[in-house]
């Protein structure tokens, strides 16, 4: 993103609710050169600096595109901290110490202290280790303030602050462990904070993946949930953490082929998530995640019925968070959504979905993903008994994997074998099908190619 588009992107991530609350708060004010710019923004679909400049050509403020674009960015994070005022526990005591400041400044240091406890009650319950250690900070400045000579509550206050540093350091440190397992072990002492306990438990789990304690490494977050599940209220003040350790599990139980257990578990916290109502990037990548893993189970199985219901609830749910839904996400739907459609023989919907990965791909975008929906292509259009398109595109397939490294064996096999025989008829198909089989007993597909295009299934289920 470059520094111009800063204001584009913040402007598409608002939610038809944040937009209304922020023209709501400039009415009275509906020529204002800033509201002019932001319906000006809003309607782009991309930015366009240019299409700016020459729309506004004869308004004085143009000139100061800078200044105003600042002074705009301005008023909507301003009306956005006023609208997500209770978004969360940690944006409350933010609001609350910054009118401790203010009340002290302006030596209102009863209210202050009345303040303080609030805050530090709400702390404390929520675990804001960080937020605790200002806190204290100003409950220390406050009673130095009103009694200077009380020296022994003041450092009582100093001390408690400093215990607040053991537990964020702990978090620090968990999340280096977390990082790199086999670099940073954190430390043995039992965690009081459940987020912290949370990062000890993951950075478990990790190890006892690597030690193959599969097991144990499921029972492990399986009772951290249960954890989780009996506090209800940093259940849902921290609702993303837990979800987090949820597609954790998921994706375990996917990668064990325990896929009826994971399709429950996928229910249930898809019902926990719909009484979330603050739907941040953080909740939507982790809902994205969520997608990824169900999709991931119709893939392997491939009579569920629903399939065609959760693509059009990804579908949905992507158009309605596409400000905050990012680019890789959209490859891996779409390389899936083919997929599937693919092993259901719906040839013109998987033909759909691979133009959509390929018309809109980027240098950014993942060269493993977009090299195989080039395979599903191929195999799509031998289905369809496009002869002459096969060909041309055999050819632009080898001219793209050129590019990356040489062409191996298996590769070679299914060229020649595609060009070879998608104009044959179907009983010769059969044996060509059934000879291919034979050749592949001695140049077999790697694992890792078997899981984005299972080329063995294809073959069976055409002999």
């Amino acid at each position: 993103m470059k520094k111009s588009e800063e204001l584009f992107y913040l402007i598409q991530s608002l939610s038809k609710s944040e937009k209304r609350h922020f023209k709501l708060s400039t009415q009275g004010n509906e020529s204002a050169e800033y509201l002019l710019l932001f319906n000006a923004i809003e309607a782009q679909k991309t930015y366009d600096e240019k299409a700016i400049k020459e729309r506004f050509k004869n308004k004085a403020f143009i000139h100061q595109l800078t200044t105003i674009k600042n002074y705009l960015k301005q008023r909507i994070l301003q009306s956005l901290r006023n609208y997500h005022t209770r978004v969360s526990r940690n944006a409350e005591l933010i609001d609350i110490i910054r009118n401790i400041e203010i009340l002290y400044h302006k030596g209102q240091y009863e209210i202050c202290e009345s303040e303080l406890k609030r805050a530090e009650k709400k702390a404390t319950n929520f675990q804001q280790d960080l937020l605790l250690f200002q806190i204290y900070d100003w409950k220390r400045k406050v009673h130095q303030a009103v009694n200077p000579q009380d020296l022994a509550t003041i450092k009582k206050i100093t001390e408690t602050q400093k215990n607040t540093l053991k537990f964020t350091n702990e978090y620090i440190d968990l999340i280096l462990a977390n990082i790199d397992p086999s670099q940073f072990s954190p430390s043995h002492k039992k965690s009081v904070s459940l987020q912290n306990k949370t990062l000890k438990t993951l950075h478990k789990y990790q190890k006892l993946l690597i030690s193959k304690d599969h097991n144990k490494a499921k029972r492990t977050l399986e009772d951290l949930l249960k954890e989780w599940e009996q506090q209800p209220e940093l259940l849902k003040e921290y609702f993303t953490m837990y979800f987090s350790v949820c597609n954790n599990l998921m994706g375990y139980l996917v990668f064990k082929k325990q896929y009826k257990e994971a399709f429950v578990r996928i229910l249930l916290i898809k019902q926990k998530a719909q009484a979330i109502e603050n739907t941040s990037a953080s909740f939507i990548k982790e809902k994205l995640r969520l997608y990824n893993i169900e999709l991931e189970i119709h893939r392997s199985l491939k009579d569920l019925h629903t399939t065609r219901e959760i693509i059009n609830e990804i579908q949905h749910f992507v158009e309605e968070h596409k400000a905050l839904v990012p680019g890789n996400y959209l490859l891996s739907f779409r390389f899936q959504f083919a997929t599937i459609y693919f092993l259901k023989n719906d040839f013109k919907k998987t033909l759909h979905w691979i133009n959509a990965v390929l018309n809109n791909q980027t240098k950014k975008d993942r060269k493993d993903l977009i090299t195989y929906t080039h395979w599903l292509n191929l195999l799509t259009h031998y289905e369809l008994g496009n002869g002459f398109t096969l060909r041309y595109l055999i050819d632009n397939m080898k001219k793209h994997l050129k590019k990356q490294k040489n062409i191996v064996v298996y590769e070679r096999m299914l060229f020649k074998f595609l060009s070879k025989t998608v104009e044959l008829s179907p009983v010769q198909k059969r044996s060509a099908f059934i000879e291919l089989q034979k050749e592949l007993v001695i140049y077999p597909f790697p694992e890792d190619v078997l899981g984005y295009v299972d080329f063995n299934e294809w073959i069976n289920g055409r002999i």
